[in-house]
């Protein structure tokens, strides 16, 4: 007797099949391997699989960055600025931009790495940067000496992965040593007392 077709079915697998690649990308891409036939023994499947699901490497960049985006969470900017009190705000900006830089440690510094490379990762990187700038445009500059708009540039430098990635990896910061310190030295730099 012959077996019968069950589209939903396949269906499902196949969708099961294409997560698996992507979440174990995603923990690939973390640690800074980005090889297809690692992903493919990570995911349990055979390479041509991966090919399949994700003709190019850049397909699969794609779904990544979309994924990690999709389950990034972080504080709205209009809830930053009903934050009253300038120093507390800074406070709770420095934590919020160095929580998603701990979230998205690996990633980060895959998506540096290789954005030269990728238009994906290039632009992934240009959404995060876009991301810490909002949250940061949220800071009071007004009691700050000098021009604003490059105070602005100045405190997303501080702010950016790669300056987090120097204070807690190659520098030996705990996460709360960074915030607590980043927060000291933005507080001197906007004139703000906390």
């Amino acid at each position: 007797m012959a077996r019968k077709y069950n589209s939903r079915r396949r269906a499902e697998s196949a969708e099961h099949t294409r997560q698996a690649i992507i979440e174990a990308a995603v923990k690939m891409h973390g640690k800074g391997i980005t090889t297809l036939p690692a992903v493919a023994e990570e995911a349990g499947v055979s390479l041509p699989t991966v090919n399949k699901y994700f003709p190019t490497r850049e397909d699969l960049f794609n779904a990544c960055t979309s994924h990690v985006a999709a389950n990034l969470e972080y504080t709205p900017p209009e809830t930053l600025l009903a934050i009253s009190n300038p120093g507390n705000r800074l406070r709770r900006v420095v934590r919020e931009i160095y929580r998603l830089n701990e979230e998205t440690f690996g990633h980060s510094w895959t998506g540096y790495k290789l954005e030269d490379e990728s238009p994906v990762l290039a632009q992934a990187i240009a959404n995060a940067e876009g991301l810490v700038a909002a949250l940061a445009e949220t800071l009071p500059y007004e009691g700050t000496a000098g021009n604003q708009d490059t105070m602005k540039c100045f405190v997303r430098a501080l702010l950016n992965p790669l300056t987090y990635r120097a204070l807690r990896l190659k520098n030996g910061l705990s996460f709360e040593e960074a915030v607590e310190h980043m927060t000291m030295a933005l507080a001197a730099v906007l004139n703000i007392k906390v």
